[in-house]
């Protein structure tokens, strides 16, 4: 299991969760727009070294990592830094220009430290997520070639018929109410520990675009276009419910915060060898 940290007692933002604070004051659900600024895979991968030269294939196993950053503004304190943070597995294929990939998750968690309540994603949480297919291309661009994918649009705890752009829901008696981590409860479960314990039960959307270039022939890195949305289905005990709407995220600013990197693997690598290399792996 993986902990989270989160902000204050009565002020709980939630994994992912993103707004902007002047958006729906007192709402369970709250949204985002664009990464921040330069992050949603703007017309120069500004975040990554120049591109090497001689890269002109990036077919193959690959170890992926995406650090998906936001604020959190809790009731009554600063704002504070919270990454989002994926990985993956993922196999590519290149045919001229065009890329296309399939991806499993491996590890998704969040690093917040000046937060100070504990919550814990249980692996059931991980295990839920469903495998992605992204296609994309690696082109000439100004400055050598570019490595992009499109945006994508990952729900979990609801069934949407579009998936950017219907609401979540917000009643757990809701018939796209889903039960991915089969735990009985609506939505995905996320656990409170510590001075809070309890249970929130989410649905959340996700979005992510990528621009970068490949800085070796075993190394891909660029910025991270992030948005985030999440609304609270239900909680125990059910007093954290209206808790929950008193915190706001949003998208970080900074041009920077938000990036990814793809490390090539031996073509046999799979999750737990990812796992095993993941504090070195990606540095």
């Amino acid at each position: 299991m993986r902990y989270i940290l989160f902000a204050g007692l009565l002020a709980l933002p939630l994994l992912g969760c993103g707004s902007d604070p002047a958006d729906n004051a007192g709402a369970t659900t709250t949204s985002t727009g664009s990464g921040g600024t330069g992050g949603a895979g703007g017309e120069s991968p500004g975040c990554a070294p120049p591109a090497a030269p001689d890269v002109a294939d990036v077919s193959g196993t690959w170890a992926y990592r995406a650090i998906g950053s936001q604020l959190t503004q809790a009731l009554g304190l600063d704002p504070f830094q919270t990454r989002i943070i994926s990985v993956m597995l993922i196999t590519q294929q290149q045919s001229g220009d065009a890329i296309s990939l399939q991806g499993t998750y491996c590890d998704h968690y969040t690093e917040d430290p000046d937060a100070i309540v504990h919550a814990v994603i249980p692996d059931s949480f991980r295990e839920a997520l469903a495998p992605v297919t992204r296609e994309g291309t690696f082109a000439a661009s100004e400055g050598g070639l570019r490595y992009k994918l499109g945006p994508l649009y990952e729900v979990v705890g609801a069934a949407l018929e579009d998936p950017a752009q219907d609401e979540l829901p917000t009643d757990p008696a809701d018939a796209r109410v889903v039960d991915p981590d089969e735990d009985g409860h609506p939505g995905m479960t996320l656990q409170l520990q510590g001075l809070i314990d309890g249970s929130v039960y989410v649905a959340e959307r996700k979005r992510t675009e990528l621009d970068g270039v490949a800085v070796a022939t075993y190394r891909i890195e660029g910025r991270l276009g992030f948005a985030s949305e999440q609304s609270v289905l239900d909680t125990d005990p059910p007093s954290l419910k209206a808790s929950t709407a008193a915190s706001r995220t949003y998208p970080d600013p900074e041009e920077c915060s938000s990036t990814f990197v793809m490390v090539r693997t031996p073509d046999d690598a799979d999750c737990a060898w990812i796992r095993e290399r993941a504090d070195t792996l990606f540095e």
